[in-house]
């Protein structure tokens, strides 16, 4: 059976009835590989944000921003780009791209190296491969979670042709009261936390009000209240319960 958390106040209610350690003491029920396991090493967790101060006057909007210049960092923009890489392999077993599959919606690049990392040196400025770029076709075929590691296998091969979806960085705020309206899965092997599912809550909200910044099930959170790129750290900031709550999101669509 599936496990779902609340994330709440101080008042924290416990819905696994197996589970008799107060709740978040403990973050995962079993460990299987080095991966955190709830069901099929997936962690859920849902966001309940309990009202507590009147809600104050709105501040103004904060958009898109201008990517950090960190590693895996991704380039602020009006909408994703799609573009069009051409690998010299030369019978290599490897691309030099390891994708992360662990959401089955669509795989996204973990890390660059090899072959990858060399048309990164050599390529024209904005032409080089990052970190959460979507990896949407593979010498012309259209690629899945399950199916993308094979198609990156690059034995017999001299060149490859990738089509990569480059997410636009938007930095969003939720202020309370209200629910948070999202539901996050990932893995310890995960880049980032995805969004499962969005109902009712101050996300919608935000969608509603920010049309042109809406994010969507299955972008990214790479930041959660200043933490960054570490699935963990950032579900810990969720489990602060903290007011506001500024999300950094990878939008794809």
């Amino acid at each position: 059976s599936s496990t779902c958390w609340l994330i709440q106040s101080a008042e924290t209610v416990l819905q696994a009835p197996y589970l008799r350690k107060e709740m978040f003491a403990c973050c995962c029920a079993d460990v299987v590989e080095g991966e955190l396991t709830f069901q099929n090493n997936l962690v859920t967790a849902e966001a309940v944000l309990r009202p507590s101060q009147p809600k104050q006057a709105e501040e103004p909007a904060v958009g898109d921003k201008e990517a950090p210049a960190a590693a895996g960092a991704v380039e602020a923009g009006p909408a994703a780009r799609i573009f069009e890489v051409d690998l010299e392999v030369d019978n290599e077993d490897t691309c030099g791209i390891v994708a992360d599959i662990s959401c089955v919606a669509f795989p996204i690049i973990k890390e660059i190296k090899g072959a990858a990392l060399a048309w990164n040196n050599a390529c024209l400025l904005g032409q080089e491969m990052k970190v959460f770029d979507r990896i949407l076709k593979v010498d012309g075929e259209a690629v899945t979670s399950s199916n993308v590691v094979d198609q990156l296998e690059t034995k017999d091969k001299r060149k490859l042709k990738l089509m990569l979806k480059r997410p636009v960085e938007t930095e969003v705020v939720l202020k309370k009261p209200g629910q948070l309206g999202i539901t996050i899965n990932y893995k310890s092997s995960s880049a980032a936390i995805w969004m499962a599912t969005l109902h009712e809550g101050l996300a919608m909200d935000w969608n509603a009000q920010n049309p042109d910044k809406a994010f969507a099930e299955n972008d990214r959170i790479i930041g959660v209240n200043g933490a960054k790129n570490e699935c963990r750290a950032c579900v810990d900031k969720l489990r602060e319960n903290g007011d506001p709550i500024i999300l950094t999101v990878l939008r794809y669509s």
